[in-house]
């Protein structure tokens, strides 16, 4: 910037210095001495001569500046941050000896609760399965019983009072005595044996109906000749109202 200013201010003190020698043709004489002192004084090397010849335009070739890409930096929230829970272990304890040697014996020790436990139990079981199968099993007989004194009073004594003679009616009977004293011993050991008193007294009632029908039976059979009507009419009412009874008590079994 200063070297183009240095030329310029050159060039228009050139002109004033032209311009005032040709006025200085025209006004009137001056006193030297009156004229200011217009000798420039410079420090340096003198200046170098210039062109008082008028300037060209110069010509400045402006470059535009190619444009620069500019990259877009689209800046992603931050995640904030999640609080951790630090958790802070604690030392588990170190086993001694004598912990292993307790824990051992809780193990081997810890069945026999158990075992105490499961005997009373089992006991109770076998004894009820016991209870279950005599009750069954007594049940069973006096059903058998009780068939057997049903055949007794609805087949035997039939047959027996319907023979023509007392002495076949005798020997029928006679023949068929074993199969109704066995009946009796039957119905007598279950009395004996029966698991509660109410079938105690079952069995007994049946024995009591085979008693009394082949004591009846056995009155019947053993009839003289020269027995009275009121006899006869006597013994055949006792058979009668013992088959009553050994009826009752079949069908009070088979309920």
């Amino acid at each position: 910037m200063r070297a183009t200013a240095r030329p310029a201010v050159s060039v228009l003190l050139g002109l004033a210095l032209v311009t005032g020698l040709t006025a200085c043709d025209q006004l009137p004489d001056i006193d030297p001495s009156r004229l200011p002192d217009i000798t420039r004084t410079t420090d340096g090397p003198d200046p170098e001569p210039t062109d008082t010849s008028d300037p060209q335009p110069t010509e400045t070739e402006t470059t535009d500046p190619e444009p620069v890409p500019t990259e877009t930096v689209t800046e992603e929230p931050e995640p904030e941050p999640v609080p951790t829970e630090t958790v802070t272990a604690e030392p588990s304890p170190t086993p001694t000896a004598s912990a292993d040697a307790d824990a051992s014996d809780d193990e081997g020790t810890s069945w026999w609760p158990w075992l105490l436990l499961a005997i009373p139990v089992l006991g109770l079981l076998i004894w009820w399965w016991a209870v279950a199968a005599k009750r069954r099993g007594w049940d069973k007989r006096l059903g058998a019983g009780a068939a057997e004194l049903s055949w007794f009073e609805d087949s035997l004594v039939p047959q027996v009072l319907s023979k023509p003679t007392a002495a076949e009616a005798a020997a029928m009977w006679q023949a068929a005595k074993p199969r109704i004293i066995d009946l009796d011993r039957t119905l007598h050991e279950l009395e004996e044996t029966a698991p509660s008193e109410a079938r105690s007294g079952r069995a007994a009632h049946g024995l009591s109906a085979t008693r009394a029908l082949a004591g009846a039976l056995d009155d019947e059979t053993s009839t003289q000749p020269g027995a009275t009507s009121d006899e006869l009419r006597a013994r055949r009412a006792a058979i009668d109202a013992a088959r009553v009874q050994a009826r009752n008590w079949v069908t009070l079994v088979r309920k």
